[in-house]
């Protein structure tokens, strides 16, 4: 376990408290830098107490400016310490409600000496061992906790303890940030004190986000995050390590220009070659205007071919690209996509089973909770299906991508139901509906809006039926012509169905009610879900079409393409199915040249607004996109 020491430096221009896990790195950095003196307050094994500690500490030597760096000092600033940790555990018991065994001492804290030197203490690059530059470069752009950090070295064939020192020389050249995975902090207040914890990694807080425990590593009182927990335990005593990309390598540095060849022959459409060259042009513009930019192009408009050129200009420019969405299966399908029309660059899919988290990439595919993980390193970060569950409405999943930026980076947002907070925010108070910008799309300076798909056809319209006492049919297994009539005439064309359920309950239910109306189909019909283990599996059978009906929940709303395939939503009325979902299910039909339309029918058991709104936005977009192609400015 790391044990946290707590000192003053007194040089020449000022005096300051410091935290280091190596003092000897901090001792031979001041005394090549200023040889200054340095004074041992104490040490702890909670990195948490020692920050809140050096906050204390610096405080009061601020007011002791005008007075000399001496024994006397040390000795008032010890007390202070002492003092400190008293006042903490006192806060802390309080919001531990007094919980059983009643401790002595919540905290360790120990007044030490200078400790000894250590032969590990030397950093590697004066040992002249191979790999530190490659190790540098692998870091740079991570956000790491201590377990992770571990994690990683050994995959590159070191030990954490040898890094040790070479990291502290970059937290103490400003190059890196070491912090405590949850920050403490006392603050003061006229009726009472209390004890503030915050998580360092996603900036969560409060009681049902902090959770106090007895820490098994520390063996003292302790808290963790319960918001991020699944991807590591964020504690008290666990360093959390953040290196921004510049500060190990410099961009300009780096050379990217075989991996930025395209090997994409498809013509756009002329609509779609304007929105690319805005995208890129955004790119391009590296340290004026805006850093956020927004795609809003229909589903079916190709808005992932549409990043290409700006991939191509970041690729270029000796910047990383991140490409982050909300879903496993959409990484999946759009890493190999990505790969083969950059065949020259290294592409790796990031998600929580995935093997290549810990690797390097000129693009890097991820989930957006794999994008803690990432810290300052990547000059283009394109969100994809901003307004997708789990990111959508979790500030959580904002904070983490846009910390993944790197200073003077881009951030792309690529939506067909863009959120109302950025559509404010990059589009504007509807202004940007009515002015046109270049040839072939409405846009501005933050965005670029393609009402139409590239093959230049109509969105299909839902058609909506309210269909009385819905949900008792179908538990009584009771014909509902309107549901049969679509998927059998659907089924019968040759054609592939979706029929979206509001719940994970629901699944086998309907798979069953299906079956048993249409057994001719019976044996080509499954069902999935976020939880089924063979989700995957499922998925590729339904694509490669050994069945010919899913069943399914929201998993497969977005980032799915069936050629020639129809969609029913079965409880269309249910609060999971809001606007932007309706619009996404809706996209899964007429996708293809060969296939530009197809049937859309929302059953509901009662009106619902949603329905009426997601139909009013396909036809407004339709009405746009006819617009354009009158007056001979749209697709194709």
């Amino acid at each position: 376990m790391l044990q946290y020491l707590l000192y003053v430096k007194a040089g020449q221009e000022n005096v300051q408290a410091y935290v280091t896990p190596c003092f000897a790195a901090d001792r031979s950095f001041w005394q090549q830098r200023e040889g200054c003196q340095l004074y041992i307050v104490g040490k702890t094994p909670s990195l948490a107490l020692a920050f809140a500690m050096r906050e204390r500490v610096n405080a009061r030597l601020e007011q002791c400016r005008q007075r000399a760096m001496d024994d006397g000092l040390l000795a008032e600033i010890r007390q202070a310490a002492v003092s400190f940790v008293r006042e903490a555990e006192v806060l802390y018991g309080q919001r531990a409600q007094q919980r059983k065994p009643v401790r002595e001492a919540w905290f360790a804290w120990e007044e030490t000496e200078v400790p000894a030197e250590t032969e590990d203490s030397t950093p590697l690059h004066k040992r002249r061992q191979p790999g530190f530059a490659d190790w540098c470069e692998s870091l740079a752009g991570r956000a790491l906790l201590w377990e992770e950090l571990d994690v990683w070295s050994r995959r590159h064939g070191w030990s954490v303890e040898q890094l040790l020192p070479d990291i502290q020389r970059l937290v103490l050249t400003g190059r890196a940030l070491l912090q405590p995975g949850i920050r403490l902090h006392v603050k003061k207040s006229v009726w009472r004190n209390r004890l503030e914890l915050v998580c360092a990694r996603c900036g969560s807080s409060g009681r049902e986000a902090i959770a106090l425990t007895i820490c098994h590593s520390c063996e003292q009182g302790c808290a963790y995050c319960t918001i991020c927990l699944g991807m590591g335990r964020s504690k008290c005593c666990t360093p959390y390590l953040l290196i921004p990309a510049e500060a190990v390598e410099g961009r300009g540095a780096r050379s990217y220009a075989e991996a930025a060849r395209l090997a994409w022959t498809v013509r756009y459409s002329r609509d779609q070659a304007v929105a690319a060259e805005k995208a890129r042009q955004f790119v391009a513009d590296r340290w004026r205007g805006s850093s956020a930019f927004l795609i809003w192009a229909v589903c079916g408009a190709g808005k992932t071919e549409l990043l290409f050129p700006a991939i191509v200009e970041a690729l270029e420019s000796g910047g990383r690209v991140l490409i982050a969405t909300p879903r496993k299966d959409v990484v999946l399908e759009l890493a190999p996509r990505v790969q083969r029309v950059f065949p020259s660059a290294r592409v790796i899919a990031v998600h929580g089973a995935s093997k290549e988290k810990w690797e390097d990439a000129e693009i890097t595919i991820a989930t957006t909770h794999q994008v803690m993980r990432f810290y300052q390193r990547f000059f283009l970060v394109v969100v994809d299906e901003v307004d997708a569950f789990p990111y959508h409405n979790d500030p959580v999943l904002y904070r983490a991508v846009e910390r993944a930026v790197e200073a003077g980076g881009k951030m792309l947002y690529l939506s067909a139901t863009p959120p109302r907070y950025l559509q404010r925010r990059l589009v504007g108070s509807g202004k940007g509906w009515s002015r046109w910008k270049g040839p072939g799309a409405l846009s501005s300076r933050s965005h670029v809006l393609l009402p139409g798909r590239y093959h230049g056809a109509d969105l299909p319209v839902p058609q909506v039926s309210t269909v009385s006492s819905l949900h008792k049919r179908l538990a009584a297994k009771r014909p509902i012509p309107e549901l049969l009539q679509m998927v059998e005439g659907s089924l019968g064309a040759g054609r592939q169905v979706f029929v979206f359920v509001p719940r994970v309950d629901q699944v086998e239910e309907m798979l069953a009610y299906m079956r048993l109306l249409l057994p001719a189909y019976a044996a080509k019909m499954e069902g999935v879900h976020a939880a089924d283990p063979l989700r995957e599996d499922k998925v590729l059978a339904f694509r490669s079409k050994e069945y010919v009906l899913m069943v399914t929940t929201t998993i497969l709303e977005r980032g799915v393409t069936i050629p020639s395939s129809d969609v029913v939503v079965v409880g269309a009325e249910a609060p999971v199915f809001d606007e932007a979902s309706l619009v996404q299910i809706a996209g899964r039909v007429g996708r293809s040249m060969d296939d530009p339309q197809g049937t859309v029918l929302f059953l509901q058991a009662y009106r619902a607004e949603a329905t009426k709104a997601a139909v009013r936005q396909i036809s407004r977009m339709n009405r746009m996109a006819r617009h354009l192609r009158e007056r001979g400015v749209g697709s194709p």
